[in-house]
């Protein structure tokens, strides 16, 4: 035997590494399970905001506001039902496509909140088409008149569905990206 074949060194085989597997072949981690959660109650909170006042005034005798649910907050309300159900869903199946479905449906309720937080008498004009039979056009010029007499502004209602779907649209799509890289 030769001095070279009872060496005092172990003797090891050289690392394998899987092909496209960072950290030494260990697969990516799934998206957390927080993403859904925080998800959920992002849009938890645009339900609630859907539900609160969307435009308020500083009219005496004047109670309140309009809610979001006399128009356009019947569209953000059941958007974030479907979200938080998208949501939950991907908690239980972690695919990354129902996390971005979850995003789009945060980005819509936000494209609606947006509209209206830029235009309130929007909504003034469609609780007057709905509830009161005017005219498109009746309504219009009611509802200008109404904001040169009384300062109409966005009510507490549009942010909080602003900020539930930005936070929806986020991890929506923090958690695309995460199981994505999962695969």
């Amino acid at each position: 035997m030769s001095e070279y074949s009872q060496s005092s060194y172990a003797q090891t085989a050289p690392p394998t590494h899987s092909a496209g597997a960072p950290n030494g072949g260990a697969a990516p981690a799934a998206p957390s399970k927080k993403i859904a959660i925080f998800g959920i109650v992002g849009s938890v909170i645009a339900l609630v905001g859907s539900l609160v006042n969307w435009v308020v005034s500083d009219a005496e005798g004047a109670t309140g506001g309009i809610k979001g649910i006399d128009g356009d907050g019947i569209i953000t309300l059941i958007v974030a039902l479907v979200a938080a159900v998208l949501f939950i869903a991907a908690m239980a199946t972690k695919k990354a496509v129902i996390y971005l479905v979850s995003a789009v449906a945060g980005l819509a309720m936000a494209i609606v909140a947006g509209l209206n937080i830029s235009d309130p008498e929007r909504l003034v004009v469609q609780k007057m088409t709905d509830e009161e039979g005017v005219s498109q056009s009746v309504a219009e010029k009611a509802a200008e008149q109404a904001a040169k007499l009384y300062d109409m502004t966005a009510g507490p209602g549009l942010y909080m569905v602003l900020i539930g779907a930005l936070l929806a649209l986020a991890l929506g799509v923090f958690g695309f990206m995460k199981a994505r890289a999962a695969r």
